[in-house]
């Protein structure tokens, strides 16, 4: 490892039939203000012209790796850019987005400057596809909090911001024995509970650096089908994380969670999904055995005694009467 400003940052891209997007997003990575980089380009088994387009780079810049590998997916490309990693930090872009110039440079100060192990920016979604260095702005404030507090918030209203991997630039030491699930929609929720608790320190900045490209036919954007129940399978792994650490506090709220996820995904089965019937029942039975387990729970550290109230009364709606469920907290809703 080295020291200082001669740390080197790896930033892992996987690329799979990404050819339209991915010499924009590799330009926003080499054309960083911090150049200390290794590039890892995983080619997870593409079939158009990515391949060659990643070798090309390679053999013009030094810094870049590519790697050739079957498909696997999203996960198992991540992991094996993790698997080759020599850097002290690293980041993950995904090919179809882009980097803003500073997103290094500014990620990897802040981390140096509040000895964090984690920071999380802010995303900009691009619907055009190519908006430039102009839709990137400035911090104009920072939280820096402790790990527990991050692993705390992941499970609240803050969920999106603590399980997008991508706007993270994080030390590579936090990854040693952990990798993404693979053939998981959810990837990052599955790892994000881990990687927070595990950090002794993570700040977060308002800055816009990383840019989101909302193209037709993204994996999130694809209707609702079964394959979105991984989501359940992703909140459950904390349940066993926090029970398997002692933390007590944080089994119960991963556990209150994990049942307010069930009750959304069967109300959503059934409104998204309606000839599911065999899933339909499952989820029934699972949130009715997941709200038997946390309605004894009096409190959560990390609610009001008043939203402690409010959690139990929408647990309780959920249990008893589902077709109100729906109606006060699922009719616009699409995501678990």
């Amino acid at each position: 490892m080295n020291d200082g400003e001669n740390e080197v940052v790896t930033v892992i891209v996987p690329v799979y039939n990404k050819q339209q997007y991915l010499v924009r997003c590799v330009d926003s990575i080499i054309t960083q203000t911090y150049q200390n980089l290794q590039i890892i380009l995983v080619d997870d088994g593409s079939t158009d012209n990515s391949a060659a387009i990643c070798d090309d780079y390679a053999a013009r810049d030094p810094r870049i790796e590519v790697i050739h590998r079957e498909n696997g997916g999203l996960s198992a490309a991540r992991n094996t850019g993790l698997c080759n990693t020599r850097g002290d930090w690293v980041a993950f872009l995904d090919s179809d987005d882009y980097y803003s110039r500073r997103f290094v440079e500014f990620n990897l100060a802040t981390c140096k400057f509040y000895d964090a192990d984690i920071v999380i920016c802010m995303m900009v979604y691009d619907r055009e596809g190519d908006r430039g260095e102009d839709i990137f702005t400035e911090a104009s404030r920072y939280e820096c909090i402790t790990g527990r507090e991050a692993a705390i918030r992941h499970f609240g209203k803050e969920s999106n911001l603590f399980n997008c991997a991508c706007r993270t630039l994080c030390r590579v030491t936090l990854w040693k024995g952990l990798r993404f699930p693979e053939g998981k929609i959810n990837e990052d929720v599955f790892v994000s509970h881990q990687l927070l608790y595990s950090s002794k320190r993570i700040v977060i900045s308002d800055a816009l650096l990383y840019a989101y490209y909302q193209r037709i036919g993204s994996i999130m954007r694809r209707p609702f089908t079964l394959a979105r129940l991984d989501a359940l399978d992703a909140w459950h792994e904390g349940i066993r994380y926090f029970e398997k650490v002692g933390e007590h506090d944080l089994f119960d709220i991963a556990r209150r969670v994990y049942c307010n996820r069930l009750f959304d995904a069967y109300g959503l089965c059934k409104k998204l999904l309606p000839e599911e019937r065999d899933t339909h029942v499952q989820l029934r039975r699972q949130a009715n055995n997941a709200y038997r387990e946390v309605r004894s729970v009096r409190s959560y550290i990390d609610l009001s005694a008043a939203r402690t109230f409010a959690y139990k009364g929408k647990q309780f709606i959920g249990r008893y009467f589902p077709a109100l469920y729906f109606a006060l907290f699922l009719k616009d809703k699409e995501v678990i």
